[in-house]
């Protein structure tokens, strides 16, 4: 599908609200909602002549737009299950300065994930942060699934020592 500067213009001006007020449905903060919106109108512009549509265009534009609300529904979701899988409960028993020890917790989290050795670090990224299941970051890596699997086991375990965490 090839499109002219008038056209995109034409389909920006047509479907830019009606596709932020879609993505309201899935995300309430309105920068979150515009950035998913014109993500997918940039991502249309780029690759206009590389993407071909089996129906129209606003189906196109709708569905990425449900599609990119849920992946950053799940990549939040997946950031806080780390928090609750490595940090026990017993941190936040104490609700006076809850907030501020939650922030220093995850900077905690986030250095020593920084900490973790290199391929170990990569591979708990690859799926805990951008969602990747061992399958495909074994494809990506060109390793197997079993070493995806002991890497992740090596992760949790090293991360745990550095809460103090005993299983």
């Amino acid at each position: 599908m090839k499109l002219s500067k008038a056209q995109f213009k034409s389909i920006f001006d047509t479907y830019y609200n009606p596709l932020c007020n879609f993505c309201s449905k899935y995300l309430q903060d309105r920068g979150d909602i515009e950035d998913v919106v014109q993500e997918v109108l940039v991502k249309l512009w780029q690759n206009h002549g590389k993407i071909e549509l089996q129906k129209d265009v606003k189906y196109y534009l709708f569905t990425s737009v449900k599609n990119k609300s849920i992946e950053i529904i799940r990549s939040r979701k997946r950031k806080q299950e780390i928090l609750d899988t490595i940090i026990p409960d017993k941190y936040f028993e104490d609700p006076v300065g809850d907030e501020a020890d939650l922030i220093i917790l995850k900077e905690k989290l986030q250095s020593s994930i920084r900490q973790l050795p290199p391929k170990c670090q990569e591979i708990f990224v690859m799926n805990k942060v951008n969602g990747l299941t061992y399958n495909e970051i074994s494809e990506e890596l060109k390793i197997s699934v079993k070493t995806v699997d002991n890497q992740m086991r090596r992760a949790f375990k090293l991360l745990r020592e550095k809460f103090g965490i005993t299983k």
